[in-house]
């Protein structure tokens, strides 16, 4: 992913923890394998973890879905402690967030729906807008 698109995506991950009412406390835009793309947090590593731990459990729960057909597209752990870790998996990638104990659930949800495909659209992966994707360069026209 490119600077500019990075700081796209930083962009709309802060308008996330904004509009949650800074109840998230990490959020990671990262590709299925777990590379973190995009994060903020107190320390990159904190964002690094979330990131390789949530791909490994999107994997299993991905396994898990292929029996019945499906794919995984949200997870929702909620810790002892009242924390959460939500996942959401959109496009090759996902987003991963840890809360404050006890958060206001239904809103952090919502704002992260609200959020996914303009992250998905600041990453410039996956997303090819309103016009047909070309199948292959013949059927470009010279102009």
């Amino acid at each position: 992913m490119t600077a500019d698109a990075s700081s796209a995506v930083k962009s709309v991950l802060g308008k996330i923890l904004k509009e949650t009412h800074d109840m998230v406390t990490i959020i990671v835009y990262a590709w299925r394998d777990g590379i973190p793309q995009a994060f903020l947090a107190p320390d990159q590593m904190q964002a690094e973890f979330l990131a390789v731990s949530s791909a490994a459990a999107l994997g299993s729960l991905d396994a898990i879905g292929d029996i019945f057909g499906s794919k995984v597209k949200r997870v929702d752990v909620e810790l002892e402690n009242g924390e959460h870790i939500i996942i959401s998996a959109v496009d090759g990638a996902f987003i991963a967030l840890s809360t404050i104990p006890r958060p206001n659930l239904g809103l952090v949800h919502l704002v992260l729906r609200k959020y996914e495909d303009e992250i998905v659209k600041a990453a410039g992966v996956g997303y090819a807008g309103p016009q047909r994707v070309l199948k292959d360069s013949s059927e470009r026209t010279v102009r």
